[in-house]
């Protein structure tokens, strides 16, 4: 077994995966990937669930409008977020990263309770 990898914070102190493991409770993989990504003493050592994804939540789902040919829709919007398998594709057929996922499925439920609230034949307004 090798010796562990040692990272230098931004105060000069050093570390392990290890150690911030366990003084933040994040799993091994969480306390690398969190290393990897900052070097920040304070970041490093923040406990398990301070930190939240802000690149996910500022994304925003830009909706293309469907082209029409002769009465044909091309490549319409439902056909974004197609999943197969594990993978879950835009309607080209690219793959999407996770961030386009969140965003694409909050779209849709704020488009899903706009319609809800201006549809007068909703029996039941409550249930979302």
């Amino acid at each position: 077994m090798g010796l562990p990898n040692i990272y230098t914070l931004s105060d000069g102190s050093t570390t392990t995966v290890a150690e911030v493991s366990e003084r933040t409770g994040l799993s091994k993989v969480g306390a690398y990937r969190r290393l990897k990504y900052t070097k920040d003493i304070d970041v490093v050592f923040q406990k398990s669930g301070t930190i939240r994804p802000s690149k996910y939540n500022s994304y925003e789902w830009d909706a293309e409008p469907t082209k029409i040919v002769s009465g044909i829709p091309i490549n319409p919007e439902y056909l974004d977020g197609v999943v197969v398998g594990d993978d879950m594709f835009d309607r080209y057929g690219r793959l999407m990263r996770y961030g386009e996922r969140v965003a694409l499925t909050r779209y849709r439920n704020k488009m899903r309770k706009k319609w809800r609230d201006s549809s007068k034949d909703i029996i039941n307004r409550k249930r979302s």
